[in-house]
């Protein structure tokens, strides 16, 4: 079966908090939802309209059916994800803090702690019949080295959103090498200064032409495409939570790729649906179907009819 985005990370269990008038929060949380990068990155793609397939590990329990079951009711196929009863599930701690308009997240390691090197020779079919690869930098760093060479050796695009941004630091001279491998990676500000050392963005993407897109929170996002800096300012919308912004934006950009479109169009189209999604509260909730997305970016557009990226 041939897929448009394979997605290798992990899946949690997102705990929210909201913040109360007087800036505090209470001890249990507010809401509990399915979570975690691999899985937002996922969810965003599949509704994004592309065809995805997820590679993951879960604990075998209550909250790995309700990861599982969330995987499939939005049309993931799960066929590489593994249960596993010794292991326990992912969960983050999530702040939403009104008054700042941003979130402080804490996560829990369980499950992706145990992705091992076999994965990528277990599922390497899945990997090979996707057009897109999209992965994180939070499973163990020797299985995302052998993931960016498998990728690399075998002609298959990956991107990758450096979320443990030190393992791929350029102080350790290796990392140059697997960042020449990577497809594309997005990243926020930090990050990129945490990788690069450095806090000039601008002479950083100018070494990666349409490899490194760093985005720049309300200020949009910025890449280099070989002749100038592309700035592409962010959608003006109501900011109501954050969470999950980010992994809308890699989602829809692999999706967008995948179905032909220009790194520009891809990126554009992107953070339309990244923007409708800080208006929405917790991560996936607030990420767009495609047809939801196309009235959105007309009605932006000031368009009465849905524009056509084809």
């Amino acid at each position: 079966m041939n897929f448009d985005i394979c997605v290798f990370g992990g899946c949690s269990l997102d705990m929210i908090f909201y913040q109360k008038k007087d800036g505090t929060y209470d001890n249990i949380p507010d809401k509990c939802v399915p979570g975690g990068k691999g899985s937002n990155q996922a969810v965003a793609a599949s509704r994004a309209g592309a065809k995805t397939v997820m590679i993951s590990r879960i604990g075998k329990d209550a909250i790995g059916k309700k990861i599982l079951d969330n995987l499939e009711y939005n049309g993931i196929d799960t066929s590489g994800v593994e249960e596993d009863e010794t292991i326990e599930n992912e969960y983050s701690l999530v702040k939403i803090r009104y008054q700042a308009k941003d979130n402080e997240i804490k996560s829990h390691n369980g499950a992706i702690d145990s992705f091992t090197e076999d994965m990528i020779d277990t599922y390497q079919d899945l990997i090979l019949n996707s057009k897109i690869i999209v992965c994180q930098l939070k499973v163990p760093k020797e299985v995302t080295e052998k993931l960016i060479n498998f990728c690399y050796q075998n002609n298959k695009k990956l991107i990758l959103t450096p979320c443990h941004p030190t393992k791929l630091s350029i102080s350790n001279p290796k990392n140059l090498a697997l960042i020449d491998k990577i497809f594309i990676i997005t990243c926020n500000q930090k990050e990129c200064e945490t990788i690069f050392n450095t806090d000039d963005i601008e002479s950083c993407i100018r070494k990666y032409p349409n490899k490194l897109i760093v985005t720049l929170g309300k200020d949009g996002l910025m890449y280099y495409d070989g002749t100038e800096v592309v700035k592409m300012p962010a959608i003006e919308t109501q900011v109501v939570d954050t969470v999950g912004a980010g992994d809308t934006l890699a989602g829809n950009l692999a999706a967008n790729l995948a179905k032909g479109l220009t790194l520009n169009e891809s990126l554009k189209k992107a953070t339309y649906a990244s923007a409708m999604k800080i208006g929405v509260e917790t991560a996936q909730a607030g990420m767009p179907y495609l047809e939801e997305l196309e009235k959105f970016i007309a009605e932006k557009e000031g368009q009465k009819k849905g524009l056509s990226w084809n």
